[in-house]
């Protein structure tokens, strides 16, 4: 008895068809991994998947289904600077020492939790401090994250935590009084009283205007637990400082440069070194101007009525 008993002719050998590319496309690249949709419902990943974040600096988003996104962003600066003995070096210290602190809080019932707002004038100095602290948790393969809109960061914060309890994170707030204005308050205060009870988290924010945050934000430990002011450079300072950036300079050279810096900020001062030494400009001219930028606001006041038509009589 063969096939042909049965009216049937066995088919010729078929090729196998190659799936469109639209299909293709949305095979899973890696195996072994499911994800879960609900009580009942899973689907194979679809993406490479990993058990924790790159250690790095992170800003946050939603996605369409209003789930969070981590996006890594490069941590871009100048050559940074550290004053020892300076009061920034002693807060850096308290700051990196935090890390080990856990069972101590735990010990006594709290959360290990701990913020610092540093204020002072423009170019003071309170973005490097900032910067060489965010350094620090990334070296202990710690997570970044850029505050953008506090309520983000409060679900993004609670998505880490369950993905990795213990994991080192800073929360850093740059020019926290525009994040109030634009934001409001209740969000902010809601994050950093850690209502959803994240641990193992350092708060670190900035801001030129401590007069316009609430006193819900500078009177309240906890939030903030240090209030810092970040004066001008003293004498000291700007010696290290521009030490390392005047390359090759001798002892008469150094000592004009701190005599003539006196009073200028940090910001001013890497301006100096970048005019004299890289753009070739004098330095009596270059501190001038700095000066007069330091001392001044430019204002459209300053070309009223120099332009425009007059008005026909």
């Amino acid at each position: 008895m063969t096939l042909q008993d049965f009216g049937t002719v066995a088919a010729a050998p078929r090729r196998r068809r190659r799936l469109p590319s639209w299909v293709r496309g949305k095979a899973p690249s890696v195996g072994g991994r499911w994800v879960r949709l609900g009580r009942r419902t899973y689907y194979a990943a679809r993406r490479d998947t990993r058990l924790t974040l790159p250690a790095g600096m992170y800003t946050l988003d939603r996605d369409h289904d209003g789930d969070i996104i981590f996006e890594r962003r490069d941590l871009e600066a100048d050559t940074l600077v550290r004053f020892p003995e300076s009061a920034a070096d002693d807060l850096l210290r308290e700051i990196e020492s935090f890390w080990a602190l856990a069972p101590a809080f735990a010990e006594h019932g709290f959360l290990h939790r701990r913020g610092y707002l540093l204020y002072g004038a423009h170019g003071s100095g309170k973005s490097s401090i900032v910067r060489q602290a965010i350094r620090d948790v990334i070296g202990r393969d710690g997570v970044v994250i850029l505050c953008g809109t506090p309520a983000v960061v409060t679900r993004g914060l609670v998505v880490l935590r369950r993905i990795e309890p213990r994991r080192p994170v800073a929360c850093v707030f740059e020019d926290i009084d525009a994040i109030v204005a634009e934001h409001g308050e209740d969000q902010l205060l809601s994050l950093l009283d850690g209502e959803n009870e994240v641990d193992h988290v350092l708060n670190l924010a900035t801001t030129n205007y401590p007069e316009q945050l609430d006193r819900r934000f500078v009177a309240r430990p906890r939030r903030f637990d240090r209030i810092v002011r970040i004066d001008a450079a003293d004498e000291r300072t700007r010696r290290s400082y521009l030490a390392a950036k005047l390359a090759g300079a001798d002892a008469g050279e150094l000592e004009r440069w701190v005599r003539l810096t006196e009073g200028l900020s940090l910001a001013a001062l890497a301006e100096a070194v970048i005019s004299v030494r890289c753009l070739g400009n004098g330095l009596d001219e270059t501190i001038e101007l700095l000066r007069r930028m330091s001392a001044g606001r430019a204002s459209s006041r300053e070309f009223a009525g120099s332009a425009g038509f007059a008005a026909g009589r």
